[in-house]
Order: structure tokens, then C-alpha cells, then sequence
């Protein structure tokens, strides 16, 4: 295996190809320990607390499923399919919209907002016990500022 020094010093094609293999390697890594625990407290995905999130923030209008796809960066089939389980939980509602009858908006139940306050300490918790003595600060920072940049 080699250092890292030894990977720094590689053509930028190579450590680019790096980046994506250990993104999608962190990425197998904790999102199964993430589902474990959230389904523990009653969440079968944790794509469904950003979902939430997104159309909370979109307000009591609500979201068009489209928009939030495109925020959420996630396939269409898969979105659907995770939004009917949130529907028949409880958690969000789809409500169509007057101008285009084949469109929906979603928009979040009492019940919703109120389990994705709850389910947060539970997020918090794994994502803290997974990453926190892991990176510092900076590091963390850094981390962050370099993935946006993929999707923005």
C-alpha cells in the first residue's frame, strides 16, 4: 500500500480517480450503519429527514416533487419511492396543484415536522459518532467546502 506522500505525488487524472473510489467506499461504509440506527427510531431511510427538511423549508405551500428532486440529487424512481413510504406514515402529504392537475406538491404533516425533530438528536448521534474523531474542524470544513462543489 502506498503512503500518502507517495499518493500526493501521483498525476492529478489518478488521484481524482482515487476521490471517487473512496467516496463511493465511505459512502457504502457508513450509510448502512446511518439506516440501522434511524430505523431503530422509527425511520426507515435517512434520505427521509433531508427530505423533510427541503419541504419544510419550502414552506406551507409545499415543494413540487421535481424541485425536490433536484435538490436532493436522487433518482427519480428511488425519490418516489421513499416519498409513497413517507406518505402512508404520516409524515408528508401530496397535494395537487391547481394549474397542472398532473403535478404534486408535498408538503410536511404536524406529524412530520414533529418526528424529524425527534429523529435529529438520533442523526446527530451517529454522524458525531462516526465522524467527529475523525476530523477536526478544519478538516471538517475543508471536507465540506470540497463536496459542494460537486453538485453546485
Amino acid at each position: 500500500m502506498k503512503s500518502l506522500e507517495e499518493i500526493q505525488q501521483e498525476p492529478h487524472e489518478q488521484l481524482i480517480n482515487r476521490v471517487w473510489i473512496h467516496m463511493y467506499r465511505a459512502h457504502r461504509y457508513l450509510y448502512p450503519k446511518m439506516e440501522k440506527h434511524l430505523r431503530k427510531h422509527g425511520f426507515d431511510s435517512p434520505f427521509w429527514h433531508e427530505a423533510l427538511v427541503e419541504i419544510e423549508r419550502a414552506g406551507e405551500d409545499g415543494i413540487r416533487s421535481t424541485d425536490l428532486l433536484s435538490r436532493l440529487h436522487m433518482a427519480q424512481f428511488n425519490m418516489s419511492r421513499h416519498l409513497s413510504r413517507m406518505e402512508k406514515k404520516g409524515l408528508i402529504e401530496r397535494v395537487p396543484c391547481e394549474k397542472d392537475r398532473r403535478a404534486h406538491f408535498l408538503r410536511i404533516t404536524p406529524y412530520g415536522t414533529q418526528a424529524n425533530k425527534e429523529i435529529w438528536p438520533h442523526y446527530m448521534e451517529i454522524i458525531q459518532e462516526e465522524l467527529n474523531d475523525k476530523l477536526t474542524k478544519e478538516e471538517a470544513f475543508q471536507f465540506f467546502s470540497t463536496l459542494i462543489k460537486l453538485y453546485r
